[in-house]
């Protein structure tokens, strides 16, 4: 915990804020492939167990009427496929893990 004071118009304020309240930054984990922008999956290439190189499409994403190619970031096994062709997804959804 820490102790904030805020002063709003000439009225000083003290508050406490919980050591949870703020995440902990993680570095990006290039084995868990996320959505970059809102869209819909159009054709998922790969399947769990599949193994794929650095560079190998794994999906077709459709956003803002773009066809978007996701490639994988590095070379591995296809752990989880978390999404199906013609599903919404948000951004930073996973839509694939890999080993």
């Amino acid at each position: 915990m820490s102790d904030v004071k805020l002063n709003i118009d000439d009225t000083l304020y003290e508050t406490e804020i919980p050591s949870s309240y703020a995440p902990k930054w993680l570095p990006p984990d290039e084995r868990r492939v996320k959505a970059f922008i809102p869209g819909t999956i159009i054709e998922v290439k790969v399947k769990e167990g599949s193994r794929v190189k650095e560079g190998d499409i794994l999906l077709i994403l459709d956003a803002m009427k773009m066809y978007n190619e996701i490639a994988s970031p590095a070379d591995g096994k296809v752990a989880e496929v978390a999404v199906a062709a013609g599903e919404r997804v948000e951004k930073n959804q996973l839509l694939i893990r890999l080993e």
